[in-house]
């Protein structure tokens, strides 16, 4: 009894010095993101999921992130603090949604500021990267990456606009206050609400129309109830992909670098050229659904243009009365929008 004893000892001291100089397995970090639309959206679908997969292949199960599409950890105004306060460790937020608390961001809000939605995100970027108080609006988050969709077009229900006159009264869902400045010089009355509640506003005639990239009228299913499509190329919406920065620290360093390399500017653009690429196929499906484009005369186009540069102006002032440098920020925005690669 005393031999079994003594070998028992002995065959546990040795397991123990075996586990103990054995390689520990790290446990795996799950981390979650959150997205307010489904995977039907360019975005979700073509950008964070893609990259979510790439990033969990590629680090080795040392961290698995799973996407929760279509608000399921949260609304769309709410994303941002969804990230902020950890609710989730990622999320993808639009700035517009949130008036007033991106406002040196609210400069590519403006009418007519983008070329394209890779040109906005690359100026996007840049201007993150080169102002300091720009960054401040972000500094409780850790920044992958900013974007903006091509510029957004207008689409009625059952009144045609080919000329500026055409706005007078229609009842228009805006993008954000800058828009809504814009669409009221032009005699509509601009409607704030989530794109989320468009649809039903349309159908019972609360909205004569909206503005909105085509992808929006289909993954929204606004194609079902618009009849016109009148082509502005008026507006961005800047965008973000953001993570908890607990979430972020947490992180073993060489999958920080991993993310890092994967992320940023080269996100970002691809972001916005996803957006561009998907243009093209969600506007043949609106027109075959029956939607009639409508091509504005470039006299027209131009007079509502010049019509809103006072209101650049009127945002420089703004940014200036509120102790944030609105001068500098639109001059490097508005360069690196116009700046030929």
């Amino acid at each position: 009894m005393k031999s079994i004893t003594k070998t028992s000892v002995l065959f546990l001291i040795g397991l123990f010095l075996l586990l103990s100089t054995s390689p520990v397995v790290a446990k795996t970090i799950n981390l979650r993101f959150s997205s307010p639309f489904p995977t039907m959206q360019t975005i979700t679908g073509k950008i964070i999921q893609p990259w979510i997969d790439e990033i969990n292949k590629a680090a080795e199960g040392k961290v698995h992130i799973k996407l929760y599409p279509a608000g399921a950890l949260g609304k769309a105004p709410g994303q941002f603090d969804v990230a902020e306060k950890g609710l989730a460790d990622f999320s993808y937020h639009l700035a517009d949604y949130t008036p007033g608390r991106f406002p040196l961001t609210s400069v590519f809000s403006l009418p007519f500021m983008p070329p394209s939605g890779e040109k906005v995100s690359e100026a996007m970027w840049k201007t993150f990267q080169k102002e300091a108080k720009y960054r401040e609006e972000y500094s409780k988050v850790k920044v992958l990456a900013l974007f903006g969709h091509r510029g957004g077009n207008f689409y009625t229900a059952n009144t045609p606009i080919n000329t500026m006159a055409d706005f007078k009264g229609l009842k228009i869902r805006t993008a954000n206050p800058s828009i809504s400045k814009a669409l009221s010089l032009w005699g509509a009355v601009p409607v704030a609400q989530p794109i989320t509640e468009t649809y039903q506003s349309l159908q019972l005639g609360v909205l004569d129309g909206t503005v909105l990239p085509y992808e929006g009228m289909v993954v929204f299913k606004l194609n079902e109830l618009a009849k016109y499509a009148t082509i502005g190329n008026l507006y961005t919406m800047p965008m973000m992909i953001v993570m908890n920065k607990k979430s972020w620290n947490k992180l073993p360093e060489d999958v920080k670098v991993l993310i890092e390399k994967t992320t940023g500017l080269q996100m970002s653009m691809a972001a916005g050229k996803a957006f561009d690429d998907m243009e093209i196929p969600f506007r043949g499906i609106c027109l075959k659904k029956g939607m009639k484009e409508i091509i504005l005369d470039p006299s027209e186009y131009q007079k509502m243009k010049d019509s809103t540069l006072p209101l650049r102006e009127e945002w420089v002032q703004e940014m200036e009365a509120k102790g944030l440098p609105g001068k500098a920020i639109f001059k490097t925005a508005l360069g690196l929008v116009n700046e030929k690669n």
